[in-house]
């Protein structure tokens, strides 16, 4: 029987690999979890039954791709080619120096003051997403997915739009991404389909999708250079900042693929944490009482700002044990340039390695417990004795998300204020597994109930 082994590590057999095909579109983690209960943090496998793959969940090997030998490792085709073909080139799947001029440039935006300086905007964008939401809860159980998707799209969408951007335009972007997303799953876990998907018509279908997408988007660049309107959001930097070596703007066409790329980045990833934390804190209802307490001595009667956001110690410890549960970027592509060994292992020049963070996140090998919820493994003196690339929800090495810092705002600012005003509960008890694509997503609704507090605003 064909064993196809690829290097000096535990290996799964190719003939194997192609028996998990169907089960690697379906949920490619379940499979991942599979093989790592049996064979160690670092295993062999053909990617979709045909693909040499390298994954590993050991932190001395994911540092060593994303960090310390990181030259060796580009973005693989999963991004340069198949995200390529729909999103177009960015930030993301870009590399050498075209990646470090457009990464400075758009480190801008992300500075402390930016960031503080669109904060109202985001708290009145809130404030009208929350008499929605008030109105949805009174009727009876949410799916609180659905509603931080509403919520993220919105904040995120002004963010980078400011705020001539309809709710319409915004939900087909949106719908078009996630349509998008979908498919450039299928393509990666069944690559042997990618013919047959553009001869039955599919892949021109939604090439058609993200052609009206972009129409939307152009047409709001256009009106911003026609009007010269001077906002604080995205969109302004992006058409006035020049670049630092050549002094020269982002062209039209680059100034849509960032805009489309950080709207799939910061929408997506922010909704399905958000989602993340509000199950878990149903599940674990203790917290909920011990974060509204902390909101009350840090925060009390004050504006919400910037800075006293950052002083809920226990709250962000919360958000990083959820994090850690359920990581929206649940794995990292690379493809090796040269030869190379890691921890003993060879790397073979061409070999696809895939850094596993839900692994990495639950690896007994570093983490107690690792399926128990418990925010206290991110107080101070337990972080220290923690290895470093054990933890990664937003990458590592110099290609760590470059919107982690505005994700953090949000995601706080949308648990303040919702944990501050209502109580809640999930309306049963029944697990929500992770769907994993691009990021990790619930597999279906998590229906919740909201109930306002009396007495409070």
């Amino acid at each position: 029987m064909f064993n196809g082994k690829i290097t000096n590590v535990s290996h799964v057999p190719q003939w194997r690999a192609l028996l998990d095909a169907r089960a690697m579109v379906q949920n490619p983690i379940e499979v991942f979890e599979k093989y790592r209960s049996g064979l160690g943090d670092t295993f062999t496998f053909h990617f979709g039954g045909t693909r040499p793959t390298i994954v590993s969940c050991n932190p001395e090997f994911i540092e060593h791709v994303l960090r310390g030998n990181r030259d060796n490792y580009n973005k693989s085709d999963i991004q340069v080619e198949r995200m390529v073909e729909f999103q177009g080139k960015g930030l993301v799947n870009s590399h050498g120096n075209d990646w470090l001029r457009r990464r400075r440039l758009l480190a801008r935006g992300f500075l402390p003051t930016r960031l503080s300086e669109q904060l109202p905007i985001q708290q009145d964008v809130l404030q009208g997403l929350m008499e929605g939401f008030d109105r949805a809860a009174q009727q009876g159980p949410v799916d609180i997915h659905q509603q931080m998707v509403r919520f993220t799209l919105r904040l995120v969408g002004k963010s980078l739009f400011g705020r001539s951007m309809s709710d319409d335009e915004l939900e087909l972007i949106a719908d078009t991404i996630s349509e998008i997303q979908g498919f450039i799953v299928r393509q990666i876990v069944q690559p042997y389909m990618i013919p047959w998907y553009r001869v039955s018509g599919q892949s021109g279908r939604y090439q058609r999708m993200r052609i009206e997408a972009e129409k939307v988007i152009l047409r709001h660049i256009e009106t911003r250079r026609k009007e010269g309107i001077g906002e604080t959001d995205f969109l302004q930097l992006m058409m006035h900042m020049p670049y630092h070596d050549t002094g020269k703007t982002m062209t039209e066409d680059q100034v849509m693929i960032e805009t489309l790329q950080l709207m799939v980045a910061g929408n997506e990833t922010s909704s399905i944490a958000l989602a993340w934390i509000f199950y878990l804190l149903g599940r674990h209802p203790q917290y909920i009482s011990l974060v509204r307490e902390e909101i009350a001595s840090v925060i009390g009667n004050d504006p919400v700002g910037f800075e006293n956001l950052h002083e809920l110690h226990l709250t962000l410890r919360v958000v990083d044990e959820a994090l850690r549960l359920y990581p929206p970027f649940w794995m990292i592509d690379r493809i090796a340039l040269e030869n190379d060994e890691i921890c003993g292992i060879r790397i073979p020049s061409g070999m696809l390695v895939v850094p596993y963070i839900y692994g990495a996140h639950r690896n007994p090998a570093i983490w107690s417990n690792p399926e128990i919820f418990d925010p206290d493994r991110f107080s101070p003196e337990r972080c220290d004795k923690r290895q470093r690339f054990g933890y990664l929800p937003f990458g590592g090495g110099p290609r760590l998300c470059i919107g982690q810092n505005m994700a953090l705002v949000q995601i706080l600012l949308i648990v303040v204020t919702i944990v501050a005003k209502y109580d809640f509960a999930l309306t049963d008890d029944k697990p929500v597994n992770s769907l994993p694509m691009m990021l990790l997503r619930p597999d279906g609704p998590i229906h919740m109930q909201f109930q306002e507090r009396q007495g409070k605003p």
